[in-house]
């Protein structure tokens, strides 16, 4: 069923801070596509530079980053991706490419590295942008490259895609039991309460705690296009709930690696090698 309302967007969101007037955006569902955000990448590929809009389940719209972040250069990377890059060991997976800005990357400089995403048009992007790896999975499919991977990484917040806390905890199990020895694992958040976090506020954690749910977890869409993508289970850990998350699957804690606590902070775990003492 087709479903219509109006959203207030602020226009500076849209035109820049030099027009402060607001105005409405029609989002329109009719219907929802789940690949969305991979018509986005497809396009931004080819040269467009229209961000999606991200609507939360309590009607919430934000702007997104648009390709300035999700086809960025090195140089335009959060600060602990960088850091993160010389932890790197070969071969590498890269879950969640999207439009393969860090698979391309790692390729160039003569990395082994496979990128995978559930979203088929996301994958078209990426080969289109030149990575020779790539190919379609879920989440649920990563068995088999796990076990080769000497790196693992989920950048771009990409520690979300697990959908909820509990469901981040039964796959990083199953990873650790597919892993060899010294694989290094790389899990991308940002603090829900540091106010840096995509379309989710402190008021909105704090209605999550009350309702008994983790303060970081969010319902959202993808609007791109006209269209709408479904919804998607989402969520933001801090520091000491990816902690929490992480103990007693196999995978050992080695390091956070951050800048500013509004930014993203990458996580970076370990298998123990055999004889080590397995932590976290």
């Amino acid at each position: 069923m087709s479903s219509e309302r109006a959203a207030f967007v602020p226009r500076q969101l849209i035109d820049g801070p030099s027009d402060l007037s607001p105005t409405f955006v029609t989002l329109r569902a009719v219907p929802s596509v789940a690949d969305t955000f991979g018509r986005a990448l497809r396009d931004w590929t080819e040269g467009a530079s229209d961000p999606e809009i991200i609507e939360r389940d309590d009607g919430v719209i934000e702007l997104g980053a648009g390709p300035e972040a999700y086809l960025a250069a090195f140089d335009e990377w959060p600060p602990a991706e960088q850091l993160a890059s010389a932890f790197l060991r070969g071969p590498i997976l890269d879950v969640g490419c999207g439009g393969g800005r860090v698979a391309l990357h790692l390729q160039r400089l003569g990395y082994d590295v496979v990128g995978v995403d559930y979203s088929r048009l996301a994958i078209q992007a990426t080969r289109a942008r030149g990575v020779h790896r790539a190919r379609r999975a879920s989440i649920e499919q990563l068995d088999a490259e796990v076990a080769r991977s000497g790196s693992i990484l989920l950048f771009g917040n990409n520690f979300g895609v697990f959908g909820t806390p509990a469901n981040a905890r039964r796959l990083l199990v199953e990873w650790a039991r597919a892993a060899r020895p010294g694989t290094r694992l790389f899990l991308e958040s940002t603090d829900p309460f540091s106010g840096g976090a995509p379309i989710i506020d402190r008021a909105y954690c704090l209605e999550n705690r009350r309702r008994g749910r983790p303060a970081g977890q969010v319902q959202m869409r993808i609007w791109y296009g006209g269209r709408s993508s479904e919804w998607i289970p989402w969520f933001f850990a801090s520091r000491a709930e990816l902690r929490a998350i992480v103990r007693h699957t196999g995978w050992q804690l080695v390091t956070f690696l951050a800048s500013g606590r509004r930014d993203p902070y990458v996580a970076v775990l370990e298998i123990p090698k055999l004889g080590a003492a397995s932590g976290a």
